[in-house]
C-alpha cells in the first residue's frame, strides 16, 4: 500500500473550541462573548503625528531601511550607491561608515537582523523582471567591532516562487519588494504591488546555498506601497511602513500594526493602520525599526521636486493603541482549520474548517482552483493532491504542502 503524508508549512496551536469574533477592546466591533480572535477587527482612521528627531546628512538622502543594535541605528543608500552601511546615533549623528565587500548595491532595500547576524536585501525590482536578486548576510560581531572598515558579506540568491512572466513593467508591476524582517531561523519578505497596492508576504530560511524559492504565504489589501517592516519581538507586533500616492506625487504615509495572529501567518490576527502624515511633514518614508527600550524610529529619504524635502529620522509611540480599555487581556489566535491524518489507512484526509466562513477554495501555485469546499468538515481524496496549494478562507490564504 502507498503510504500517503501530509505536512502542513505552518504549526498550529491545538483547536480550542469558543466564540470566534474580534477580542480587541479598542475596536468598533468589539465581542465581550469571543474567546477567540479571528482577525475580523474594525478600527476608527487614526492618525498620528511622529516626533522629528533631526535632519539628516546629505549623505544619507537615499536612506531606505533601518536597524538598531545595541544602542545605535545602521542604515545604507539604495540604488546605484555605494555597497556601505552607516552606523548612526539616535540622534541622527553618522559615527561610521562600513563598507561591505562581496557585494554589490544593484537596489538594497532594507535591513534587518536576528541575534548573530544583519541581513540587507538587494531585491528592489521596480520593472519587475530582476532575475538577480538576492539577500546578504553579516556577521554582527563584524558590523559592531569600530576596529573594522571592511565587513565580507555571504550572498544567498532567491526567486519568487509565483512568478513567471519577467516582462519589464516600471512600477507597474506585484514583484517588486522593499521590506523584510528576520525571526531566529527564518526571513518574512514583503512586497510592494504598484498594481493592486496589496502586499504579499513571502518565506526564507534564514540562511542557504545556491539559488532558492521564496514561498508566497498570504497577501494583504494595505492599500498603498510598503517600503519596510520590522518585528517588535519584546511585544510580538509586526509593523509595515508605506506611503501611497494620492495624486500628482502627493503621498500619504501609513504604518499598519499586525499582532495577535495565529503563529507566522502575518495577517491573520489585527491590523490596524495608523496615518503619519504627508511627504511635506515626513518627505517619503522608507525605514522602521523598533529599539530594545520600545521606542519605534522611522526614516525617511530627500525628496527632489517643486521643493526639496530633506531626509529625517523621527520616533513614535504607540503603545496607546494596544490597551485593552476594558481591562482585558489580548488572547492568543488559534488555527482557523485543521488537517487530520486519521483517516491516512484509507487514503482520505479530513479538512475541518472552525470558524465560519462564505467560501473556501484550494489553489494550486498559480493561484488555478482546484477544489471549492461548502462545508465545515470535508474529506480530501489523498491521491488527487501533490505538492504546495493554498487554502483560501474567504480572504485569508494559508500554505498547505501534500504529498505522497
Amino acid at each position: 500500500m502507498r503510504q500517503f503524508t501530509f505536512l502542513v508549512a505552518i504549526l498550529f496551536s491545538p483547536i480550542i473550541y469558543g466564540q470566534y469574533g474580534c477580542t480587541d477592546s479598542q475596536a468598533n466591533n468589539f465581542n465581550a462573548s469571543a474567546t477567540i480572535n479571528d482577525g475580523s477587527c474594525l478600527y476608527n482612521p487614526t492618525n498620528y503625528s511622529l516626533n522629528l528627531v533631526a535632519n539628516l546628512d546629505d549623505t544619507l538622502s537615499e536612506n531606505s531601511g533601518l536597524v538598531w543594535d545595541a544602542g545605535k541605528l545602521y542604515t545604507f543608500n539604495d540604488s546605484g550607491s555605494g555597497a556601505e552601511v552607516y552606523e548612526i546615533m539616535p540622534n541622527g549623528t553618522i559615527i561610521r561608515t562600513i563598507h561591505i565587500a562581496n557585494s554589490t548595491n544593484v537596489d538594497w532595500e532594507a535591513m534587518t537582523s536576528d541575534s548573530s547576524y544583519f541581513y540587507l536585501g538587494d531585491f528592489g525590482n521596480n520593472n519587475g523582471n530582476r532575475t538577480d536578486l538576492c539577500i546578504y548576510r553579516l556577521l554582527k560581531s563584524e558590523v559592531s567591532n569600530n576596529t573594522l572598515d571592511t565587513v565580507v558579506a555571504e550572498k544567498m540568491n532567491f526567486r519568487w516562487a509565483d512568478q513567471i512572466d519577467f516582462t519589464s513593467a516600471y512600477n507597474a508591476n506585484n514583484f517588486d519588494c522593499e521590506a523584510f524582517f528576520a525571526t531566529e531561523d527564518s526571513l518574512f519578505l514583503f512586497s510592494k504591488n504598484w498594481v493592486d497596492l496589496k502586499t504579499k508576504c513571502y518565506a526564507l530560511p534564514n540562511y542557504w546555498t545556491d539559488t532558492l524559492n521564496a514561498t508566497y504565504t498570504s497577501q494583504f489589501d494595505v492599500d498603498g506601497l510598503i517600503t519596510d517592516a520590522c518585528r517588535d519581538t519584546a511585544n510580538d507586533r509586526t509593523y509595515l511602513l508605506g506611503y501611497k500616492n494620492n495624486g500628482s506625487n502627493f503621498y500619504t504615509s501609513f504604518i499598519w500594526c499586525l499582532w495577535d495572529h495565529a503563529s507566522n501567518l502575518i495577517f491573520s490576527g489585527n491590523k490596524r493602520r495608523i496615518e503619519i502624515g504627508n511627504v511635506l511633514s515626513v518627505s517619503q518614508t522608507e525605514g522602521i525599526i523598533v529599539s530594545d527600550n520600545g521606542t519605534g524610529y522611522v526614516s525617511a529619504e530627500k525628496v527632489v521636486n517643486i521643493i526639496t524635502i530633506p531626509a529625517k529620522l523621527f520616533t513614535f509611540n504607540f503603545t496607546t493603541y494596544f490597551e485593552e480599555i476594558n481591562g482585558l487581556e489580548p488572547l492568543s489566535s488559534q488555527a482557523p482549520f485543521i488537517l487530520s491524518n486519521q483517516f491516512i489507512s484509507e487514503g482520505i484526509i479530513e479538512l475541518a474548517i472552525n470558524i465560519p466562513f462564505s467560501k473556501v477554495y484550494i489553489e494550486d501555485l498559480q493561484g488555478k482552483r482546484i477544489m471549492e469546499i461548502d462545508k465545515q468538515h470535508t474529506q480530501l481524496p489523498a491521491n488527487y493532491f501533490h505538492g504546495v496549494y493554498f487554502l483560501k478562507i474567504d480572504h485569508n490564504t494559508y500554505p498547505i504542502i501534500l504529498w505522497h
